[in-house]
């Protein structure tokens, strides 16, 4: 009887983790689909950042630029990491950390942008 017993409590919290897991997962999107003001002006209008759920975003630093940056994201974690392709020669690597909607610049590894450097800890609004 306690060999049953403790199969049931491994099946059962089995399924606790699993659906905790499948929760989690959900929660993971919920900055995509959205497109993220940053907070100090851009260049002759909005600097904006918009992620995708497909698993691409794209970034405009405001109406006068002559850049439209655009490649794939990854999540590590709290952390969206962008990979910015357009740059054949040198890819462009910026991070963020989530924060509900709200994407918070980390300079520490980042590239930054190309006419517009973000300070560490500016912060990108959902719009």
């Amino acid at each position: 009887m306690a060999g049953r017993y403790k199969k049931l409590v491994v099946l059962f919290l089995g399924a606790i983790l699993l659906l905790t897991g499948c929760a989690g997962n959900g929660q993971k999107d919920s900055f995509t689909d959205k497109t993220y003001l940053y907070e100090k002006d851009g260049i002759g209008g909005d600097f904006t950042i918009q992620i995708k759920s497909d698993g691409t975003f794209s970034y405009y630093e405001g109406y006068l630029s002559s850049h439209i940056g655009m490649g794939e994201w990854k999540q590590d974690g709290s952390t969206l990491i962008l990979l910015d392709n357009t740059m054949e020669e040198h890819p462009l690597i910026n991070y963020f950390e989530i924060d509900g909607n709200t994407l918070i610049f980390r300079a520490e590894g980042s590239d930054n942008f190309i006419y517009i450097k973000v300070s560490d800890g500016k912060k990108f609004f959902a719009e």
